[in-house]
């Protein structure tokens, strides 16, 4: 089977198995999880970027079910205040997720202030990632949207992204662990060919 087709294949199952899921206690653990095993495998393999790239969208996106599982937001949330409390629930999703596309934009740099290995280099991979992020972010905003046209406007029938939510963000989860799938694979094939 082609590498072209097992991506493909990979991020088909996995967009598959998280919407079957439709859970958050239970694709967010597996989501990180696999972050975490990538950026394990980086730092094993001694492939700075991998590490770095798997290491970032890790420590990011892992700072949202500690927000809101801890009831942070829930405790500063006025729960007669639809506005706050639509701003805040959204408005903290969207900038932790822009927060990972600056990131990844300057993976580089970052890296490089971090660590002092030669190897940091802009791989195939840097730009890939920023853009799954870039339409996570999109997702966010439309939703924070609708939620202000609900308040304010009482749309009740503008619900299209709300009722797809999880599904349309698990999509993008899905995209992210076919690309880190893709970068472990690309590492090991290039690592057996120098040997």
């Amino acid at each position: 089977m082609k590498l072209s087709n097992l991506i493909l294949l990979s991020i088909v199952s996995l967009a598959f198995f998280y919407i079957q899921l439709w859970d958050d206690r239970l694709v967010t653990p597996i989501y990180l999880s696999l972050l975490g095993i990538c950026s394990i495998y980086g730092a094993y393999r001694q492939d700075i970027n991998m590490a770095h790239i798997a290491g970032f969208i890790f420590g990011l996106t892992a700072l949202s079910p500690i927000i809101f599982e801890t009831g942070l937001i829930n405790y500063i949330t006025p729960e007669d205040n639809k506005l706050i409390q639509s701003s805040l629930i959204y408005g903290t999703q969207l900038l932790l997720s822009l927060t990972v596309v600056v990131v990844l934009i300057f993976r580089v740099q970052l890296s490089r202030l971090l660590s002092s290995s030669n190897n940091i280099e802009l791989t195939h991979f840097d730009g890939i990632f920023h853009w799954i992020y870039i339409y996570t972010s999109i997702i966010y905003f439309i939703a924070f949207l609708e939620d202000m046209a609900y308040i304010f406007f009482d749309m009740k029938s503008w619900t299209l992204i709300y009722d797809n939510f999880e599904g349309l963000i698990y999509i993008s989860w899905a995209l992210c662990c076919g690309a880190l799938l893709t970068m472990m694979i690309v590492s090991a094939k290039q690592r057996r060919e120098l040997v």
